[in-house]
């Protein structure tokens, strides 16, 4: 081999060696992100028809949540089913959804007013609560904003948790400031599968083999109540002493996967 193909041969490996095609900090976030929206879906549906056997799933008619958790109502201040003061959720030893998810353990869920009412705050808080045996603890406290400029009602959106993870996988810690406007669905109140929201915002994050990281917010994230995904929406990231991740979450398409562009290479990830 001559000097020069050496040459370009050893400068090709040291670019590939040093080519930036880390994805973790966009997969946690991501992670992180589905679990905790899961919970306001979870709790949404218990509060407004006292079960769950309505949760959809996917965009799948025959998709459901399975109805194996007990719901309990806190009635004592004269509240209503579907505007409960407090209630719980309890999936118990294992409670497996027909999309393969197991839950186990329990949510409290507390409201200091009706979910639509201006200045309402609710907060969820996991108690002993797995999902698929990643550990979710911490709270999510969502406080209604009113009704913005087109009418959309809109919340403001707190959450301080983790993620612990199965199989020895480490702990995901994740807090996050976010706008959620209700998009579509608003009028249907007892009808959860026409339901899509926008989140703005930003979030930062932790992983306990030291990676942290900061996101914000490019393109408004869009939540799809009927497959329980983020659809679409951008956001950057910028992980501690790395170039920031520019995340595509797509063009509407319910799905888990999303891509990530890093010093101008993309690589598509699941969540």
């Amino acid at each position: 081999m001559s000097a020069m193909s050496l040459a370009v041969f050893f400068s090709s490996c040291v670019k590939d060696k040093d080519k930036d095609s880390d994805t973790n900090s966009s997969r946690n976030e991501s992670f992180a992100e589905s679990y905790f929206n899961e919970l306001h879906s979870i709790s949404d549906q218990a509060a407004t028809k006292g079960d769950l056997s309505g949760l959809k799933l996917s965009e799948d008619a025959g998709s459901m949540l399975a109805t194996c958790a007990i719901i309990t109502i806190d009635t004592s201040s004269n509240v209503s089913v579907a505007n409960p003061d407090t209630f719980i959720v309890d999936f118990g030893a294992g409670c497996l959804g027909n999309n393969g998810k197991t839950r186990r353990g329990v949510l409290l869920v507390t409201a200091t007013g009706r979910y639509l009412e201006t200045g309402t705050v609710i907060t969820i808080t996991p108690s002993n609560y797995f999902v698929n045996d990643n550990q979710v603890t911490g709270f999510r406290r969502v406080t209604n904003l009113g009704a913005n400029a087109q009418s959309q009602p809109s919340f403001s959106v707190e959450v301080n948790g983790s993620v612990i993870l199965a199989n020895n996988g480490g702990t995901i810690t994740w807090s996050a400031n976010r706008v959620r406007t209700w998009l579509t669905g608003f009028n249907t109140p007892l009808v959860f599968f026409d339901d899509e929201y926008a989140l703005t915002g930003t979030s930062n994050g932790t992983k306990t083999n030291g990676t942290s990281w900061n996101s914000v917010i490019n393109t408004q994230l869009v939540y799809r109540h009927s497959c329980r995904q983020i659809v679409s929406g951008t956001l950057t990231i910028t992980p501690d002493n790395k170039p920031e991740r520019l995340v595509d979450f797509g063009n509407g398409t319910c799905d888990n996967s999303a891509s990530v562009t890093i010093n101008g290479n993309t690589y598509i990830f699941m969540y």
